[in-house]
């Protein structure tokens, strides 16, 4: 699982391209990211800090480190209801597979129900 010079997340979380880290947890090596492309009013990404080419890769390599990933998002969405009031309402988990996963390394779309 070796991390890419050509994926944008690897570079976000690197500090080597620009992008808004709304939690970083060094620890459990996960962060919440911005997106640059909003679908909705909130809508980050949850992506682990190691590199894999796509989310299905990622869940068949280590499925217990996916749930852990699906928690991350769920967890932190739930906690920031009070800072992103369009959360209360309730949010969506969504996950690209395949040719509609434009940057190919696992992530989690969390998304503000509108």
């Amino acid at each position: 699982m070796a991390e890419s010079n050509d994926c944008a997340f690897c570079n976000i979380l690197h500090g080597e391209e620009p992008g808004t880290i709304i939690v970083r947890d060094d620890e459990k090596r996960m962060a919440l990211i911005k997106s640059l492309r909003p679908e909705s009013a909130v809508h980050w990404l949850a992506v682990p800090f190691e590199h894999v080419d796509g989310t299905r890769q990622f869940e068949a390599a280590n499925s217990a480190r996916f749930l852990e990933l699906v928690e991350f998002a769920i967890d932190h969405a739930q906690a920031m209801t009070e800072d992103e009031p369009q959360l209360q309402r309730g949010f969506t988990i969504k996950i690209h597979f395949g040719s509609y996963e434009t940057i190919e390394h696992p992530k989690l779309h969390i998304l503000a129900v509108e």
